[in-house]
């Protein structure tokens, strides 16, 4: 049997104390398929149903309730480690780096990062250059190419998936829309010129988008495009999906490049801090990243 993730015990009990998919998401600062999605792989690692929906609520099965116990106390450890405060009264500020589609992301999930009884504040900075580790102008950088220089800790994230989008009333009653006809039948969005080395720019550029109408060096105008319902675009799932009136009409996909990375300084484990936040960090990716599909 494989041993359960922390991670995944964690969301389990948080959905017996509260007897709600809901709930326990509103309280962990994740969404609820999320929350669904990690009890479901949960039961599979165990080989057991741990929860049960009926009329009045989520109900633990026999299973879960021997779990119980260990959760509690499980709980209990957790709590008893995050009151081991450090000498410095000063809560510690981590400065994370990234792109601004992730950048909005971890924005919605600070709360996450920073832990349930949060010993760190979050300072995001969103940008489309790499930060330069070596001169501290941040703690934490995400970035879509592996760093080749430079004395750093590099860890792969689980990548998420990119999708073509357009307005409602845009590709109502236009079939075409919705194959290989969208790339000439339609108007599109993309980012700089300058940016056309970029994994989601390269694949419309290899897609046979040639001459966009609209050229945008930040990233949240293609939205802005879209809502036009004048204009085709390429946007992350977890952001396209969230908005009204956009509709997705391709397959979801990951770009060649569009790999991500994490990139902690050297001495990252002799700053209890800025690990825990980039643990934290790594299991929000794992937990909504790690299962997504091209379904």
């Amino acid at each position: 049997m494989k041993t359960p993730n922390w991670h995944r015990l964690r969301i389990l009990k948080s959905v017996l104390d509260n007897e709600s998919f809901s709930e326990a998401a509103r309280q962990l600062h994740i969404s609820q398929p999320t929350v669904s999605r990690q009890i479901k792989t949960l039961e599979n690692e165990l080989g057991q149903t741990l929860v049960l929906a009926t009329p009045e609520g989520i109900a633990p099965t026999a299973a879960a309730q021997k779990l119980l116990p260990g959760l509690e106390d499980m709980e209990k450890a957790v709590l008893k480690i995050s009151r081991c405060k450090n000498d410095d009264p000063e809560t510690p500020t981590i400065r994370i780096a990234c792109g601004p589609w992730i950048a909005s992301f971890l924005a919605r999930n600070a709360a996450a990062i920073a832990g349930t009884q949060p010993d760190c504040h979050i300072d995001i900075a969103s940008s489309v250059l790499f930060a330069d580790m070596p001169r501290q102008e941040a703690d934490i950088a995400i970035r879509t190419q592996r760093p080749d220089r430079g004395s750093m800790r590099v860890r792969r994230l689980p990548h998420y998936h990119y999708a073509v989008y357009g307005s409602e009333r845009l590709v109502k009653n236009r079939p075409e829309a919705f194959d290989e006809r969208r790339f000439t039948a339609f108007s599109w969005a993309m980012m700089a010129q300058e940016l056309d080395h970029f994994a989601t720019s390269a694949w419309l550029l290899s897609q046979g988008v040639k001459n966009p109408a609209l050229r945008c060096s930040a990233s949240i105008n293609l939205l802005d495009a879209i809502k036009s319902a004048t204009m085709l675009a390429v946007v992350p799932c977890f952001t396209g999906d969230n908005e009204p009136g956009f509709v997705r009409v391709s397959k979801p996909f990951v770009p060649e490049t569009g790999r991500i990375w994490m990139v902690l300084p050297d001495d990252v484990n002799r700053r209890p801090a800025l690990r825990q936040a980039a643990d934290r960090l790594v299991a929000l990716f794992e937990a909504n990243f790690s299962n997504e599909t091209s379904d």
